[in-house]
């Protein structure tokens, strides 16, 4: 084994066994996944029986508004109140009811006139949102009776049109906003790890120079091979602590939902929670819409089809390595530069700001893929490994040439920037108590 590779098993061995690494890979997964099942429980939990009392002036909307499925609706007759303020010290007085809905007369009429919503525990906004769908529902009900509209007409009134995206090349339909968003995913996870790794290259290269253990090691390796065993040990840990995090992430998410949520995945499920409520009570023509069946078929066409799950992790493996070693070689001549860490300041902007943008640019690409700037970046190599992830997931017609150039450019890039790197490295790192300057690293590139 060469220089080069006792250092990068002394970086990874040393890493790999510390307690925060353990910590983190164990917990990393669980809390991602703690914090989904976590809100899905929570939504569950939203969707409990509420009592609502409803005092209603208009004496129009209570005969179709009592009829809602999702919440016990009841008349303020029934208990025997007829204005809004016995209304509102019954419900602080009783146990039975949760909220206090008060509709005006005028409501009807189309007037500013807005509905009261009382409560003792401050109900969701879902829950706000629920009800006045079903008091608009109440009144255009009313309205087509008035109008004499039937119930078949106005479904067909209300039914929306739908535009399916099919690639003309390919002929295959495709849901392009769905799989940017599924590259955007990719490339902040890119952009997440270029920065935590980079950032643990310099601080490790900083403290073996205050340290001043680096002077020992360079008597037995030379500067360059110290930086880029740094560098790739690293690296190797970043993969390890990402694979691992991937394979527990799958383990838990497939027990979950086999164990405490099992009909998550079904596609009608997924259509109900997806789905915008008829809020016209007695109008909707089919108990679960059909629309939202079709989300549900959509999403899980979307993930076992259309992603080119293959091609998007090879690339995904390749940017973030090649992402990782053009910054983390910068990374390690800005510690190699300086002397503690709040020196690096000056120098973290200029070198992080490419990657800030390039995270921009790829949220901007789920809404306007083909845009100059979305192609431009994806070619760049300082943005590539964030961009062109996004590009990849939307479809490879014509992209072939595309990604060979984008791969080499960032190959070249980082051949170039790690040879930048070595030439400040093998000066700064047995440089002490002088603050290095732009003008001081450009002198340095032309030491031989």
């Amino acid at each position: 084994m060469g220089k080069i590779g006792l250092i990068i098993k002394r970086e990874y061995t040393t890493r790999v066994k510390k307690k925060s690494f353990l910590l983190m890979t164990i917990l990393g997964p669980i809390l991602m996944v703690g914090f989904l099942v976590g809100a899905i429980w929570l939504g569950q939990q939203e969707e409990k029986d509420l009592k609502i009392l409803v005092l209603d002036d208009t004496y129009v909307l209570s005969n179709t508004l009592l009829q809602s499925e999702k919440y016990h609706l009841t008349s303020s007759q029934d208990e025997g109140i007829e204005n809004i303020d016995a209304g509102k010290t019954f419900l602080k007085e009783s146990e039975q009811y949760d909220i206090f809905l008060y509709l005006p007369g005028n409501i009807v009429s189309g007037n500013a006139s807005v509905g009261k919503l009382f409560y003792k525990d401050a109900p969701s906004s879902n829950v706000q949102r629920h009800l006045e769908n079903i008091v608009d529902g109440s009144i255009e009900r009313l309205r087509l009776k008035e109008l004499n509209i039937s119930n078949e007409d106005y479904a067909r009134l209300k039914n929306k049109v739908q535009l399916h995206t099919i690639d003309v090349i390919s002929n295959e339909e495709k849901n392009v906003g769905m799989r940017a968003g599924v590259g955007f995913i990719f490339g902040l996870m890119i952009y997440l790890f270029i920065f935590m790794y980079g950032i643990q290259v310099m601080k490790g290269v900083i403290e073996e120079k205050s340290n001043r253990i680096v002077e020992v090691i360079v008597s037995s390796v030379k500067p360059f091979e110290l930086m880029m065993g740094k560098i790739i040990g690293i690296m190797f840990v970043g993969l390890t602590q990402f694979i691992i995090w991937v394979m527990l992430s799958l383990a838990l998410t497939t027990t979950l939902s086999l164990t405490v949520f099992p009909d998550l995945m079904n596609p009608e499920n997924v259509a109900q929670t997806t789905q915008v409520e008829q809020v016209a009570v007695g109008v909707t023509v089919e108990p679960v819409n059909s629309e939202a069946k079709e989300v549900g078929k959509e999403f899980q066409d979307l993930i076992f089809n259309q992603i080119p799950w293959g091609l998007m992790i090879g690339l995904f493996i390749f940017y973030f390595i090649g992402g990782y070693l053009l910054y983390g070689s910068l990374m390690a001549a800005v510690g190699a530069a300086v002397d503690s860490e709040t020196d690096t300041q000056q120098f973290i902007l200029p070198i992080t700001a490419p990657l800030i943008f390039g995270y921009i640019v790829a949220a901007m690409a789920i809404d306007n893929p083909n845009s100059v700037a979305v192609e431009w970046c994806s070619q760049i190599p300082f943005t590539s490994p964030i961009v062109m992830l996004v590009r990849v997931s939307m479809g490879t017609e014509g992209l072939s040439w595309a990604i060979v150039l984008s791969m080499s450019l960032l190959i070249a890039t980082f051949i170039g920037t790690t040879w930048v790197a070595g030439r400040v490295y093998r000066t700064g790192i047995l440089m002490y108590g002088k603050k290095a300057s732009y003008k001081e690293m450009f002198r340095w590139l032309r030491h031989k």
